[in-house]
Order: C-alpha cells, then structure tokens, then sequence
C-alpha cells in the first residue's frame, strides 16, 4: 500500500469517523424525548383555545407551521447533506414550534386560570341580560301592584256611596231635608189670619201620593208654577207677581213649633207664588211643602192652625213686602189642605188690609188661589189615582 493511500486511507478514516461522529444519532437521541414525551396532565401547548373564550386567531401562518415547504433541500442526495438537511429541519422545526407559540392563542393554563376567576364561564352576556329581565318583571309587578291597590280603594269607595245611597233611601235624586231650623228675619211680622180654614188630607182624593215616592225629584218653580200663571174664577182674575222655590222650608216660616214639625216630617222644599188681581185690589200668597208623608203634613197643619193651643203661635212670612200692607197687617184669610205628602196653605187680604165686610169678593180670590197646584192632581194621576173629571 502507498503512502498517499495509506494517508488517504488515514484520512478517509478519520473523516470517515468524524463523519461517523457527526453522523451520530445525537438528534435523535435529544429529541425521541420529545417525540415520546407525553404530558401526566395530558394537554396539548399547542392546543388553540382561542375560538373558546371569544379571541380570534388574525396572524398569518410562519415558516415553521404545518404545509410549509421552501424546497430548499430537493434534490440534495448527500448522505452528510441529507444529515445536515435532517438537522437543520429539526432546529427549524423547534424554531417553528416556538414560534408557533402565537400569543393570539389561549393556553390551557391562562383557560384554566380565566375559568377559575369568572363565575360566569362563557355566558356573561346571557346572565346580564336575565338580571335585567328580571329587574324589568320586578318593576312591573310592583306599577300593577300599585294599579291594583288604587283600583281597590276606589271600588270600595263606590260601594259605599251605593250603600249610603240605598240606606238614605233618596236614588241621589231627591233633594236633601232640612236638618235645622233658619231663624225668621228680625223686625218681622206675626200676623195670622182672621178667618182661618183647615182641610185633611182626603185618602179618596190623594192616597195615592199619600207618601213622596223614593226617587222623586225635588219641586221646580217650572213643575208647580209653570201652568199656573194666570188664575181665573168668575170675574176675578189673578197674574202671577212672583214665583219662587226654597230649599230650606222653616225659612218660610215663623214659629218654633211650626219650623220643628217641618224638620219632623222631613220637608225637601218649598214653593211659593203671590198673585195679583188686575185691578190691584186684592193680593194672594200661595205655600207649598212638600214632606215625607200625609201623617207628616197633618202634623204641620196642626202646627199652622191659630186655633190650636196644643202649639206655640207661628203661621207662614209673607212674600208681599213692605209696599203692600195685606199680609203684612189687618185683616187676612188663609186655608190650609192636606193633599197626600204636600200641605197647601192659600193666604188672601186685600191690598189695603181692610176688612172686606159682606163682600164676598175675598173668598172668591182665596177659592182661586188653590188653582195654582194643578200639578198635585196631575201626580195623583200618574200615581193611578183618580181622574181630574172625578177630582
């Protein structure tokens, strides 16, 4: 053997053998382990969480990621290049996993920690929006809770104006009575009549209306007066002057016995006229009370009779002022009727309170007068009583 091949050899045995050394499996030594290593916790780093908690993965792929190919090693059929190839694709495939630790993707140690830390999960949204909901019902029982309340209340009030209606017995169309006596004016006058006429109530006639019906309306000046205005008997004809009505019946009158038997028999109102012959000769004052009952009405006649001593003084107040002086002084006639649940009281004087004598001209006017209640037998007849021919 030469030397140049001994040296040859030499050398071809020592690059042989630091090829051989450099041929080692070295690599695959230090990364089998990597390649059997299996995790005791068994995840994976590369596991991409981000898709689970809401983060998107917006970085393009690296070099060193799955499907990257730069050709760089094609063709290359050394056994040290293809040595050199393995190694270098070993080092860039620990680069490319390093750099496949992309910070876009969540670990499963940060999963961990953030399911750890919040109670919602992966549900936050969904639970505020129930906690609202749900603050939005509780809002809207307590309005209707408050509706429910008000409309409560207001039924219970209704109800006990119907029960108070219904016991009063007045339909919330009667007129209220009277509860106490109005004082007479003072300075006036205490006159009653001479000639002094009292008729009872005549069931025959007037049971009909013997007791004011529960929903009847309080007297009008138009009801009792409005076909009355004019009066006519014989040759004497009488106009109505002045018509009213009156709330408050002992008003009307003087007396403390007469005021106290109004309030009794529960009058509502009452109606007055004065009346007026064309001739300006003789004057008439029409009073009309409307009570609960002809026992009532019988009770105010009693307390209206001069005759009666039974009963303090009283009689009705004239309407005529101080311009005429019948009513107010001198001589005067009066009747008084019970007509059912009404009492008429018909009060006739001439204008210049004389005596009229033998003429009869006075009674005439007073029997006249009792024409302006025309309506009474009007309400009989709407009661089924008797007819006006029979009447």
């Amino acid at each position: 053997m030469s030397r140049s091949e001994s040296r040859f050899g030499r050398k071809g045995r020592r690059g042989g053998s630091r090829r051989g050394q450099a041929a080692e499996p070295v690599h695959t030594d230090e990364y089998g382990h990597d390649e059997d290593y299996a995790d005791e916790y068994d995840y994976d780093p590369e596991e991409d969480f981000s898709a689970e908690y809401g983060h998107t993965h917006t970085r393009s792929e690296g070099p060193g990621q799955a499907g990257y190919d730069d050709g760089y090693d094609d063709g290359y059929e050394d056994e040290y290049g293809a040595e050199q190839a393995s190694a270098q694709g070993r080092g860039r495939g620990r680069r490319g996993r390093r750099a496949d630790r992309n910070p876009g993707k969540v670990s499963a140690f940060s999963a961990n920690a953030l399911k750890r830390v919040s109670v919602l999960g992966d549900r936050p949204n969904q639970i505020v929006y129930t906690l609202a909901e749900q603050s939005r019902r509780k809002r809207g029982t307590a309005v209707l809770a408050v509706l429910l309340t008000a409309f409560g209340l207001a039924l219970v009030l209704l109800l006990g104006l119907l029960t108070y209606q219904f016991i009063s017995n007045d339909g919330g169309q009667t007129a209220d009575t009277e509860t106490s006596i109005v004082e007479p004016p003072e300075g006036h006058t205490t006159l009653t009549p001479e000639l002094y006429l009292s008729e009872p109530n005549r069931e025959e006639t007037f049971g009909a209306i013997d007791e004011r019906e529960a929903d009847a309306e309080p007297m009008t000046e138009e009801s009792v007066f409005g076909g009355a205005e004019e009066l006519e008997l014989d040759d004497i004809s009488l106009q109505a002057q002045e018509t009213g009505v009156n709330d408050s019946c002992t008003s009307m009158v003087w007396g403390g016995d007469l005021a106290q038997s109004l309030l009794d028999a529960e009058c509502a109102n009452a109606a007055s006229a004065l009346y007026t012959d064309s001739d300006q000769e003789y004057v008439a004052q029409v009073t009309l009370f409307d009570v609960a009952d002809s026992n009532g009405a019988e009770e105010v006649a009693a307390a209206l009779d001069p005759t009666n001593t039974d009963t303090e003084a009283g009689f009705v107040l004239p309407q005529t002022g101080e311009d005429i002086a019948g009513l107010n002084e001198g001589y005067s006639q009066a009747t008084t009727q019970v007509m059912g649940h009404y009492v008429a009281v018909f009060w006739t004087a001439r204008q210049d309170a004389e005596d009229p004598g033998d003429n009869s001209d006075l009674a005439t006017v007073n029997v006249a007068s009792m024409n302006s209640v025309q309506f009474i037998y009007d309400e009989v007849v709407r009661n089924g009583g008797g007819s006006p021919e029979e009447e």
